[in-house]
C-alpha cells in the first residue's frame, strides 16, 4: 500500500524552520515537471509548423509580387503592392518599391507616359531612343523576333513621313514603303489625349514621334508589318 501511495503522489511537502516556526512548501512532482517541459520545448521546436509558417509567408509574397508584374506589364494598372516613395516635378512622374522591384508611372508634360517595372537599380531615364522608319523596318523585316524584343515597351524616337492624319480618332500614321513592299513598315501613333497638336500636322511631310512601343505585328494580305505604339507626341 505504502510503495501505491508513493507512485500515486503527484505533490509533497518540504517542511523549514525559521524563527521557530515551520512553513508548508507544496510543489509540483519534479518528474512531472521535467515532462511539461520537455512536451514545450518539443512544441516550440516542431519543425513542420515553422516550415508550413515560412511556406505559406513566402507564397503570398510571390502573389504579390506576381500580381503587380503582370498588371504592370500587360495592362499598364497598379502597382497595388508597392509604396510610393517619390514623384518627380516633371508633370507628375511616380516611383514605386515593392519587395525586390521598382515601378516608375512616367507622366511627363509632353513626354514620356509609360510604366516601367524592373529591379531597384531601374533607373529614371526620359531620354528616348532615335530611330528612323528606314531603320526599324529593316530592323524587324531581317528579325522579327529580335527586334520586338528589343524596343517593345521602349521609349522611341522614330523620324519618317506621315501617311495618314485620324482627327476624329486622335492617331496619325508614319510609313516607310519600298518598291517590292518587302520591307514596307506602318506605324500606327495614337496621340496623348492632353496637348495634341494633330490641327498643326500635315501628311506627307516628315515628322518627328515620340512614344513608347506597344507592340509588333508581322504583315498579313491587308496590312504590312505594323508597330503600334501609345501617348505619343508629333512635331514638324
Amino acid at each position: 500500500m505504502k510503495k501505491g501511495l508513493k507512485k500515486r503522489q503527484e505533490s509533497y511537502e518540504e517542511y523549514s524552520v525559521a524563527e521557530g516556526d515551520y512553513t508548508i512548501k507544496s510543489t509540483d512532482n519534479p518528474k512531472k515537471k521535467k515532462r511539461k517541459k520537455k512536451e514545450k520545448i518539443k512544441k516550440a521546436k516542431d519543425p513542420k509548423k515553422i516550415i508550413n509558417i515560412v511556406f505559406i509567408i513566402l507564397v503570398i509574397i510571390m502573389v504579390m509580387i506576381a500580381t503587380d508584374v503582370i498588371c504592370v506589364s500587360r495592362y499598364n494598372i497598379g502597382p497595388f503592392f508597392a509604396i510610393r516613395t517619390s514623384q518627380y516635378k516633371d508633370g507628375g512622374t511616380k516611383v514605386y518599391y515593392g519587395l525586390g522591384y521598382k515601378v516608375i508611372k512616367y507622366n511627363q508634360v509632353q513626354g514620356r507616359r509609360d510604366t516601367k517595372i524592373g529591379f531597384w537599380t531601374m533607373p529614371y531615364s526620359v531620354e528616348p531612343t532615335t530611330i528612323s522608319t528606314l531603320d526599324l523596318a529593316i530592323e524587324f523585316r531581317n528579325h522579327p523576333e529580335e527586334t520586338s524584343k528589343k524596343f517593345t515597351g521602349e521609349f522611341l524616337r522614330i523620324i519618317g513621313d506621315i501617311s495618314k492624319i485620324d482627327k476624329e480618332s486622335n492617331q496619325i500614321e508614319l510609313q516607310y514603303t519600298d518598291p517590292d513592299e518587302a520591307y514596307t513598315l506602318k506605324i500606327i501613333c495614337p496621340m496623348a489625349e492632353e496637348d495634341s497638336n494633330i490641327e498643326d500636322l500635315e501628311e506627307g511631310k516628315e515628322a518627328t514621334v515620340i512614344g513608347s512601343v506597344k507592340s509588333f505585328s508581322l504583315a498579313t494580305k491587308k496590312n504590312p508589318n505594323t508597330v503600334t505604339m501609345s501617348d505619343c507626341f508629333a512635331e514638324q
